[in-house]
């Protein structure tokens, strides 16, 4: 095969398992054992294919060691490109206000966000205290409503692995 066809091959070959590696791992976290698994196993081929070439050639073409390396670091960055892209999961975030928000709340459920409020007390006095289950997907738009209005309300977004019950809440976010 031409020299420059197996550096693009192996480039290309590292970009796609390690892309898929990353997807992996994050199914993985979100406990999506099946769709890891498939994944898992075209990415293992892939590898073994692009590795098997590099082992093969690499004292005759030091070229292949760069490709392999180039891919990998390429497809780390795609895979972390991509994860972003599909946003898959769910994310609990908190917002914190000082004040009473009716409004925030008011529109954050018209917008079919369910939003579970709580009274508090922070440092400085009464806290009222936001708590939503969110689509990751629809995270953006969550925080541009928060954003909007209450500007100066603190926020926290953590992942959610398990999410029951709710009232069918999590099923109508988003509408």
């Amino acid at each position: 095969m031409d020299s420059v066809l197996m550096v693009g091959l192996i480039f290309s070959l590292r970009i796609i398992d390690v892309s898929m590696g990353t997807i992996r791992h994050i199914v993985s976290v979100q406990g999506r054992a099946f769709l890891a698994a498939a994944i898992g196993f075209f990415e293992v081929i892939i590898f073994l294919v692009a590795i098997s070439q590099v082992l093969n050639s690499v004292r005759e073409n030091l070229w292949l060691a760069l490709a392999y390396g180039g891919g990998f670091a390429t497809g780390t960055w795609l895979g972390v490109k991509l994860e972003e892209r599909i946003a898959l999961g769910m994310r609990m975030i908190r917002v914190i206000t000082t004040r009473p928000n009716d409004e925030l709340v008011e529109v954050l459920r018209g917008k079919g966000f369910g939003v579970t409020v709580l009274h508090g007390e922070g440092l400085s006095g009464p806290v009222y205290v936001l708590f939503s289950i969110v689509k990751r997907c629809l995270v953006p738009n969550f925080r541009a409503i928060v954003q909007e209005l209450a500007p100066q309300a603190f926020l926290t977004i953590e992942d959610t692995r398990f999410v029951s019950g709710g009232g069918g809440l999590i099923n109508r976010m988003g509408k």
